[in-house]
């Protein structure tokens, strides 16, 4: 055991997001980020992927941030267009079709071969109130 594992941090096997954020993403772009991740899996094995994404109603300064006000990104439509993009029925049904589970991190050791009881957690979109 590592000691990244022994003070209880987890990771996943791959990470994407970096080429599909913001304006970038799309649901073609989120698929095709993930099918390379997945490419060289055997059909045997479970692959974990983090998704980088910041999906969210725009914020409007000088709420948010961590104690200096929002960041440009936070403040910006982006956040909004990653959220459709996200909760998009369509996509939903495509990471199903391609066997892609969505899980929170308090899942990781669930979704791993012999690391737990494998689950049926599914992070349901997450839908902020409109603003007013």
């Amino acid at each position: 055991m590592g000691p990244f594992s022994r003070h209880g941090l987890r990771w996943t096997d791959a990470f994407v997001g970096l080429s599909t954020c913001g304006r970038h993403m799309s649901a073609h772009r989120v698929l095709a980020s993930l099918a390379r991740a997945l490419e060289d899996t055997p059909a045997d094995r479970a692959l974990t992927a983090e998704l980088m994404a910041h999906p969210g109603y725009p914020s409007v300064p000088p709420a948010g941030g961590c104690g200096e006000g929002p960041d440009a990104f936070s403040c910006s439509w982006e956040r909004l267009h990653e959220l459709h993009v996200l909760t998009a029925p369509t996509l939903r049904a495509r990471l199903a079709q391609n066997g892609v589970q969505l899980c929170a991190i308090d899942d990781l050791d669930s979704k791993r071969p012999g690391e737990g009881v494998p689950c049926e957690a599914a992070l349901e979109p997450f839908l902020e109130p409109s603003p007013p």
